[in-house]
């Protein structure tokens, strides 16, 4: 089963990455010996970081299936670079911008009210919106002569096809729907002589790129300053994007509601930095990705095995040097191609939605999904009023609505109440002053005495709950955290902080999750679980490696 996911998989996401990387190249000028040396070398770093995504070593890989691609932000920015001064450029600029991705990874926990789940599914679903017209306006050429109804005639019966068993909801079916929705347009394409088979037959079974190593620029001229910085920005929009594709990826690989454990997200965004450096070092695109895709070939196949990520790695790396197998890939028509991709595309967008909008939805996420959204897909808009590299910035749905929830989501949190803090041990020694600082909260904002009464029971449980799962770690010193309540309408936002070095057990939100099923847990843990659940309205705990955050709010 595992196998036969994997080549599921293997057949879009690799037509995918040959079809992005021969786009950029052509739209660059570039060489067909370039053009052979950045596919296979696209192909073998793409495989490697497949399959060290699946690992949990160090601070590197997410320890599951994580589909790997074309870093789609840097689309149009890898043109310009190899059309200003070839792959030696490009690889400098990729190497010098991925040091804005280490120091981020490293940072995650800090910017976890900038990267947040509003501003993750934005970006996800900007991706399904304008990488499509992409796809569709640069692929999807019928030959000159040609008929567009009859060109366009194989992708049509794909889509059909590929839509009614999406429709009948039958996981069965649904485990074979990009089989079937090639195997349709196939059907059609072939009799229309729309399958070039000449291809096919002229690749040779194996062959090597005769491009060599191009290296690295080191001369820093005009050229490389002029485009670092426009680098640096679409490597922003790109690690976003990475956060919010693993942050999705994480939650559908469990079949019931899991906390997503950020420590696997940092080893996700470790693989991703090294894949990307390792292109710029090798000359080639960024193609070490995570895509979000991933999620919605887990919900066909049904699968969502590490194995399925160890033999999708091998198998895109074992294509590399067998020229005449992609060359059956490479065949299949670009409508049948762009009907797989619809409804990749389109699926993809949904997931971006349920990351918005699930749970509670305020005036404030409304409003920076909703604005973001908006002036994203008008960014081709906007394009006009500047010139130069930043016309190709702003023209960015991606960037241009990315940066606009990063914006957004930034004035919001320094523009609200300026939060209050207590920094103390955590120990059962510290309850008392985790008391009063709450209870002293809940006076200055005139709160009812149920309300403050409810604040405090809801601090004293998270800090216990804590403590529990607080094993001394090999040193056995005091851990420190910091504690911080703000008003938020009519409510507040309670926050522990707690630098755990990887010590503290478990996750408070994965056992509200398990009492809500029925599970059995240890006495004492229900009954803190239980009041939790009862006396606030929402609970969060993230893991990031060396520190545990736990948000609540309770109501006014």
């Amino acid at each position: 089963m595992a196998v036969t996911s994997a080549a599921q998989i293997f057949v879009p996401n690799t037509i995918a990455l040959v079809m992005l990387a021969v786009l950029v190249v052509r739209a660059a000028g570039e060489s067909d010996s370039y053009l052979g040396w950045a596919i296979f070398a696209a192909l073998v770093v793409s495989g490697a970081g497949m399959v060290l995504q699946t690992l949990r070593f160090w601070y590197f890989g997410s320890g599951r299936l994580v589909v790997t691609n074309f870093n789609v932000p840097f689309l149009t920015i890898c043109a310009l670079a190899l059309n200003a001064g070839g792959p030696r450029l490009l690889a400098s600029l990729l190497v010098a911008s991925t040091l804005l991705q280490i120091i981020l990874t490293l940072r995650l926990a800090s910017l976890r009210r900038v990267f947040t789940q509003t501003v993750s599914g934005v970006v996800i679903m900007l991706v399904a919106v304008s990488a499509m017209p992409f796809v569709v306006r640069t692929a999807v050429v019928p030959p000159e002569g040609a008929s567009t109804m009859l060109f366009m005639a194989p992708g049509v019966a794909a889509l059909a096809v590929g839509a009614f068993i999406s429709l009948q909801g039958t996981p069965a079916w649904r485990m074979w729907i990009l089989p079937a929705t090639v195997a349709a347009g196939l059907v059609v394409a072939v009799p229309l002589g729309y399958y070039d088979a000449d291809i096919i037959v002229d690749a040779p079974w194996v062959s090597l790129p005769d491009f060599g190593w191009p290296g690295l620029d080191l001369t820093f001229d005009a050229d490389f300053w002029a485009l670092l910085p426009a680098f640096v920005f679409v490597n922003l929009t790109a690690f976003m994007k990475a956060v919010g594709d693993l942050s999705v990826i994480y939650r559908a690989s469990y079949r019931d509601h899991s906390a997503i454990d950020f420590r696997s997200v940092q080893g996700g965004l470790g693989v991703y930095g090294l894949g990307t450096l390792l292109s710029g070092f090798v000359g080639t695109l960024p193609v070490a990705a995570p895509w979000a895709a991933t999620v919605v070939y887990i919900g066909f196949t049904g699968v969502a095995a590490k194995s399925v990520g160890i033999y999708l790695g091998l198998l895109t790396m074992l294509v590399a040097p067998f020229s005449k197998l992609l060359a059956v890939l490479v065949a299949i028509p670009s409508p049948v191609v762009s009907a797989v991709y619809v409804i990749i595309f389109g699926m993809l967008f949904v997931e971006g939605a349920k990351t918005v909008f699930t749970g509670r939805v305020d005036q404030k996420k409304a409003t920076i999904a909703g604005v973001s959204m908006v002036l994203g897909l008008s960014a081709g808009a906007f394009s006009g009023f500047v010139e130069g590299t930043a016309s190709q910035l702003v023209g960015n749905t991606l960037f241009f609505g990315g940066m606009t929830a990063v914006v957004m989501t930034v004035f919001a949190e320094l523009s609200s109440s300026r939060p209050r803090k207590l920094r103390i041990d955590l120990a059962q020694s510290s309850l008392p002053a985790v008391d009063d600082f709450l209870g002293r909260f809940a006076d200055r904002h005139s709160w009812t005495e149920e309300g403050k009464d409810r604040l405090r029971l809801v601090g004293e449980e998270v800090m216990l709950s804590i403590l529990e799962g607080e094993n001394g770690g090999p040193d056995g010193r005091t851990r420190r955290l910091v504690a911080t309540v703000r008003p938020e309408g009519g409510s507040a936002e309670l926050e522990i902080v707690v630098a755990s070095d990887d010590v503290i057990q478990g996750n408070i939100e994965d056992r509200m999750a398990y009492l809500d099923e029925g599970q059995a847990l240890e006495d004492e843990q229900e009954l803190s679980i239980r009041i939790l659940r009862h006396y606030a309205s929402s609970v969060h705990h993230r893991k990031y490696y060396g520190i545990d955050v736990v948000s609540c709010r309770v109501d006014k």
